[in-house]
């Protein structure tokens, strides 16, 4: 598996991320993966070209469809599948999809994790995957996140302690947010903090909400360590808003290596990556 891309050293950076193996084959949520980051560049996609390129049936990608349309992530549409247009996916949503790149994300993600840490968490897919982790491997560690699922999952182990944010709940992402959130973590020092966003690019993190960047910023501004945690669906997609430069990470996890005009503007940023 590729391991870490070259990035300019940093002091004091404890402990070393390190890339944690896998299979690589083409199991279903890969092909589920392919299927979203294909309508991320095109409109619609047709059911026989997905069966040609993954090389299984068109049975086999026509159940494929059938499950991430039944979960809201594509529209079926005559002979093939396009994005869902005037919503975006629940967090829970979002969780059940990409799993096994996003869980080796996590599990790399969590090597920067030392026992005793602050740990801010914000709310989102691939950091729920974090955060059962850190429940699973009975970590020690006090957690401040926005996240009623991140409290949920790392709050099942007796050695989590978990603060959560007070703040406006959204039912759609299980988080809250607003003036109120961002004030309280304000009050706090971290060792470390791990967010995701929905875009990649040289220019920075970008999202779509408003109110879920400021918690980002927010959390990133208040640690000594800030991991930026991504799948490769994400690299150089430019959405509504930027949440903050490269120059703000000291640590990116992803799942593949970066775009070559990418990785030269992360090593710039002086950010260390690593490929899970």
């Amino acid at each position: 598996m590729t391991g870490p891309q070259k990035a300019a050293a940093k002091p004091d950076l404890k402990p070393e991320l390190k890339p944690v193996k896998g299979n690589g084959r083409l199991d279903r949520d890969e092909r589920h993966r392919r299927i979203i980051a294909e309508l991320r560049s095109n409109p619609t996609v047709r059911i026989s070209h997905l069966a040609e390129a993954f090389k299984v049936s068109t049975e086999t990608v026509r159940r494929d469809i059938d499950d991430l349309s039944s979960r809201g992530l594509v529209e079926r549409t005559y002979g093939g599948a396009a994005a869902p247009m005037g919503r975006e996916p629940t967090i829970g949503e979002r969780t059940a999809a990409m799993v096994s790149e996003r869980q080796r994300i996590a599990a790399v993600a969590i090597q920067a994790i030392a026992p005793g840490d602050v740990v801010m968490i914000d709310s989102g897919a691939t950091t729920h995957h974090l955060a059962e982790k850190i429940a699973a491997q009975r970590i020690e560690a006090t957690i401040i996140t926005n996240g009623l699922d991140i409290a949920e999952a790392a709050g099942a182990s007796d050695r989590v302690k978990v603060i959560l944010c007070p703040g406006a709940y959204s039912a759609h992402e299980k988080g809250v947010y607003g003036q109120d959130s961002c004030e309280y973590l304000e009050r706090f020092h971290a060792n470390v903090a791990f967010t995701s966003a929905g875009g990649l690019t040289e220019g920075g993190i970008t999202d779509v909400d408003s109110q879920a960047c400021w918690i980002k910023r927010t959390m990133f501004r208040r640690a000594e360590r800030r991991i930026f945690m991504a799948d490769h669906t994400k690299f150089n997609i430019r959405l509504l808003e930027i949440v903050m430069p490269l120059t703000a990470l000291t640590d990116l996890v992803i799942d593949k290596p970066l775009p070559k005009a990418l990785a030269e503007a992360a090593e710039v940023a002086e950010v260390t990556t690593v490929v899970a």
